[in-house]
């Protein structure tokens, strides 16, 4: 035998005696709990996603309304004057051919 194959030996050798450790009895049960228990848990994630995206979509919604009351209101500009606003905000669709 060379020396590589008594290492090899020698590593295998000293696992004999070895025992599988024991885990808490509690331990044990609460990973079966959370894996049994995990589709309610996905469940209350998802709605909780979209109650988000829908309060989300209602603030944008309310500031764009809110933007939209405001600038109605300025009827004392002249029609120029929100022409050159409007054509300024949307500027950057200058490049976009449609």
């Amino acid at each position: 035998m060379n020396k590589m194959e008594q290492q090899i030996d020698k590593t295998l050798e000293s696992l004999d005696g070895i025992h599988r450790a024991k885990s808490n009895y509690f331990m044990y049960e609460k990973v079966m709990q959370r894996i049994n228990n995990d589709g309610l848990k996905t469940l209350t994630r998802q709605s909780r996603i979209i109650w988000q995206m829908a309060a989300l979509i209602l603030i944008l919604i309310s500031i764009n309304l809110l933007s939209l009351v405001y600038f109605s209101k300025t009827s004392g500009q002249s029609q120029d004057n929100v022409k050159s606003i409007a054509n300024e905000y949307f500027s950057y669709m200058d490049p976009i051919k449609f």
